[in-house]
């Protein structure tokens, strides 16, 4: 690689070379400009690339498109609209299955105790040693299998890795199941984030919230909720009816009302569960997860303008680089 690059930038130079007459004479006396005009333009070029970059730091979910969504009970229905769905038959899919074959094979067992028993595998993927427990990690990926294999490796991990992995278990077990983001702001700085699955359960008509970091489900006044009673729960004020059913585990750490109460103030639910098929969270591609945002508070997600940010960063960045090599061709001229 190094000794492409080298080939390019000499190759580069000695056309240069044997082109500098007409080099020169282009943009002395035909354009006008010299080195050090271009060196100024690519300073503020280079200047409105970093503010770009510094503006899309401070925000959350740059990788992906946001849609926001007014009415609540849009959360609440079986189908969202524009989602993508994951095909069962995905050679992915049933392979991931055969990890699950344990649970699957216990007969007589209802929806939810099912359930219960993948989100406690999932949990127990993970060892107890504190060095594999961060709050935030960079992943860049959605794969279930390799999510599980660094599960099982002890690597560091958090939330995401927990809930894209029993979101995969979920699937392959045929249950019909979403991945949803809780923060508590839409800037990056100061901002507590936490990443959850939502599962239907056919007995009960309803989406249930699983939490598989805490290894629990979430209680408002007694009863299961989904994600986006939890958020109107917390806007209410009412957090003191949250709770928690964990079903006999006691894994640490324990699940806490407060920590909820601090970071659900913004709901980001993923408008699809194709993660066997290859969509996940990235800026370009054919097969991007998409976010419908929600905030009872009517806080909008500024997608436009992430976009705009976006746009004006790469071509900065292109241009950047444009007039610099022009300006340093101008300086070996003049």
């Amino acid at each position: 690689m190094f000794i492409a690059a080298f080939a390019t930038l000499t190759a580069g130079f000695i056309t240069t070379w044997h082109f500098r007459p007409y080099l020169r004479a282009l943009l002395a006396h035909e354009l006008g400009i010299n080195s050090h005009q271009l060196a100024f333009v690519g300073a503020c070029l280079s200047a409105i690339c970093l503010a770009s970059l510094g503006l899309l730091s401070r925000m959350i979910l740059v990788k992906a498109n946001v849609y926001n969504a007014t009415e609540s009970a849009l959360f609440s229905n079986r189908e969202v609209p524009g989602f993508v769905h994951q095909d069962r038959r995905s050679t992915p899919l049933l392979e991931f299955r055969q990890q699950i074959q344990e649970i699957l094979r216990v007969d007589d067992v209802d929806s939810l105790s099912k359930v219960v028993a993948l989100r406690h595998w999932v949990r127990c993927q993970q060892s107890e040693a504190k060095d594999t427990w961060v709050t935030e990690r960079a992943i860049d990926h959605e794969d279930p299998h390799m999510l599980l294999q660094e599960l099982r490796a002890g690597e560091p991990g958090a939330c995401r890795r927990f809930s894209y992995t029993l979101l995969g278990a979920l699937l392959a077990a045929g249950f019909d199941a979403r991945f949803v983001v809780f923060a508590s702001r839409l800037r990056r700085r100061r901002a507590f984030f936490h990443a959850v699955v939502e599962v239907w359960i056919e007995e009960m008509d309803q989406w249930v919230l699983l939490d598989p970091t805490y290894d629990c489900m979430i209680l408002i006044n007694g009863k299961m909720a989904s994600a986006i009673e939890l958020v109107l729960t917390v806007e209410s004020g009412k957090a003191s009816s949250i709770g928690f059913d964990r079903n006999g585990s006691v894994l640490k750490p324990d699940p806490s009302a407060d920590f909820l109460n601090r970071c659900c103030r913004h709901l980001f639910l993923a408008r699809s569960n194709a993660i066997f098929d290859g969509y996940g969270v990235r800026i370009i591609g054919p097969k991007r997860i998409d976010f419908l945002h929600f905030s009872p508070g009517g806080t909008r997600y500024p997608n436009d303008f992430k976009k705009t940010l976006i746009g004006v960063t790469v071509a900065c960045a292109a241009l950047t680089v444009a007039v610099w090599t022009l300006s340093l061709v101008a300086w070996i001229l003049e």
